[in-house]
């Protein structure tokens, strides 16, 4: 990879990034079906994913201590960032934002995974760097964020009653 590559890659990616915590600062509506929607596109994208990625490499005992431990934080952050995103009733709808805490909890998140990428990447653990394992992962934040928040906001009644 050449320089100009690189730097055009940092900017993409600190835009996208901006971009995000700029979205998590702002207050949006909760709607149960696009609360779900993310998590659920992001979950199947990365299972097909996985699946092309492990026909063409085994997972070691190395690969599925780091897949885990990635779920675990993954998820134990988003249900963090559910918990301490601010949840409010306006204009008769629940609203919520995840805030600048929440948003340095995503951040912290991110700077783990890349520690596992380097880390797996060390020991020949290349299935957990692939993009299946990072869509995963994602989708296992959003969904825990999505169950604080409707458990949160009473949307768990709302989708029953529909």
């Amino acid at each position: 990879m050449n320089l100009q590559n690189a730097v055009v890659e940092g900017v993409v990616v600190v835009l996208v990034v901006g971009w995000i915590v700029y979205r998590q600062t702002q207050w949006q509506v909760l709607d149960p079906m696009r609360m779900w929607r993310g998590p659920i596109i992001l979950g199947v994208v990365g299972v097909l994913q996985m699946k092309t990625v492990l026909a063409s490499n085994t997972l070691g005992g190395a690969a599925v201590g780091l897949l885990v431990l990635s779920a675990v934080l993954s998820l134990g952050v988003g249900l963090a960032m559910g918990s301490v995103s601010q949840v409010r009733w306006m204009d008769g709808k629940w609203q919520a934002r995840t805030g600048w805490l929440g948003s340095l909890l995503w951040l912290v998140l991110l700077a783990v995974r890349i520690g596992v990428e380097v880390c797996a990447r060390s020991v020949g653990a290349g299935v957990v760097a692939s993009v299946g394992a990072i869509l995963l992962m994602l989708a296992l934040n959003r969904a825990g964020r999505g169950v604080v928040l409707a458990r949160r906001a009473g949307l768990s009644r709302m989708v029953a009653a529909d």
